[in-house]
């Protein structure tokens, strides 16, 4: 029996039996809508990884920062190293490292901003001019720190624009002064928009900048910088760069390596193996529903095989061999998991945009959660789908092969 007149026949039958087809297929639409949303779910959550990376400085980033406290026997104490990163260390990284490409210091602290009687909670990062260059995020208004700025101790500051929205209406600000802890400042400009992202309260645009000489003199009274920043010529380099820091650090400091190191490419790695697992998990989950499918289309076929024992009679005694019969079944199961996993994907697409449209309008709010379908997720769909008809349906196939003309003509 030809292919193309098994396909035929297979969609004649299934149209003659159209609401015990469409029951049996139920179950692979819904497994299949299921594997398509939770496929969809992981590579949204991988997209919001990569635009969290990028917020940062992109994949090739990595950073050093002093201990606070270190581990000894089974209690926590006091880092009691009598080094410090310093602004020394930072101008020896970009001199000495030749797989670096830029390094900055970064040096958090929460901060009250105020200006005529308004008040408003951030956080004061005290930098340099090269920070906008490692976390690649420019101006949306006026300027960024200059290295006169640093030199002079210049009392400036950028703000992000949470702050201008919330503190100036809007209105231009340049140029005007903004207490940050009681402390007077000239804003020189206004960061880009770089959005809450997953976590609202902590949001990139409640910034502001100022220089890290003048936040040493002004705020805390030495030449300490709790954190460098530091970006890689490329990805390839970043272990390579990490090595350079660590001896350049270890040199200036007596060979003591009081200081941890954090690379984005190791926690990308961890960050991308959990989402996988957490995947898998919930398509294996989903997979229980293609397994009922496959059950029942296994059930309908070996019901179908008994109802038509003597058309299977009829065909061998005038010359079909057993295998035209097999493939006639077996054509008719992949066909009808077929078109359940088409219309599965249709309906898991419409799931995996319903789902994301929950989680910005009711679980994570002012953050846009991807809704992504990749050809991947498809192709595994249709080869799930083909599989099951082919696995659920071959035994059913067999037996209908197996009938001998005879036995098969003794139903009529």
């Amino acid at each position: 029996m030809k292919l193309f007149e098994g396909i035929v026949t297979a969609f004649s039958i299934l149209i003659s039996n159209r609401l015990r087809s469409f029951l049996t297929m139920l179950g692979i639409v819904i497994g299949i809508a299921g594997v398509i949303a939770m496929m969809s779910f992981g590579a949204g959550a991988k997209k919001i990884l990569m635009w969290e990376v990028e917020k940062v400085g992109g994949p090739s980033m990595f950073g050093v920062y002093r201990k606070p406290t270190i581990r000894k026997g089974r209690r926590w104490v006091r880092n009691p190293s009598k080094h410090f990163l310093t602004m020394e260390d930072v101008r020896a990284i970009q001199t000495e490292c030749p797989s670096v490409d830029v390094a900055t210091p970064e040096v958090g602290d929460r901060a009250t901003v105020s200006v005529e009687g308004k008040r408003k909670y951030s956080r004061m990062q005290a930098t340099t001019y090269e920070y906008q260059i490692a976390r690649n995020w420019h101006n949306g208004y006026g300027r960024f720190l200059s290295d006169d700025d640093l030199s002079l101790w210049n009392k400036v500051c950028v703000i992000g624009e949470e702050i201008w929205k919330d503190l100036f209406a809007g209105l231009d600000p340049i140029g005007r002064e903004l207490k940050i802890n009681n402390q007077r400042f000239t804003i020189i400009g206004i960061m880009e928009s770089r959005g809450s992202g997953l976590d609202s309260e902590n949001s990139e645009d409640n910034q502001v900048f100022i220089p890290i000489t003048t936040a040493q003199t002004h705020f805390w009274g030495n030449d300490h910088v709790g954190h460098i920043l530091i970006r890689a010529k490329d990805y390839p380099s970043v272990d390579q760069a990490v090595n350079e820091v660590k001896t350049v650090l270890r040199r200036n400091h007596g060979g003591d390596e009081f200081f941890e190191t954090w690379v984005m490419k190791e926690e990308l790695k961890s960050a991308n193996t959990i989402i996988m697992i957490i995947e898998m998990v919930l398509v294996i989950i989903a997979s229980v529903s293609l397994i009922v499918g496959g059950i029942g289309i296994l059930n309908i076929m070996l019901v179908s095989v008994t109802e038509r024992i003597p058309e299977i009679g009829l065909r061998k005694a005038v010359g079909a061999k057993s295998m035209d019969i097999r493939i006639q079944f077996l054509v008719e199961s992949v066909i009808l998991c077929l078109i359940g996993s088409l219309i599965g994907i249709a309906l898991g697409t419409l799931m995996g945009y319903g789902f994301a449209w929950a989680v910005t309008n009711f679980i994570i709010k002012n953050f846009e959660w991807p809704s992504v379908i990749t050809l991947e997720s498809l192709l595994v769909a249709v080869c799930a789908g083909a599989s099951v008809g082919i696995f659920f349906g071959y035994y059913p196939a067999s037996q209908a092969a197996k009938l001998t003309p005879i036995e098969a003509l003794r139903h009529t």
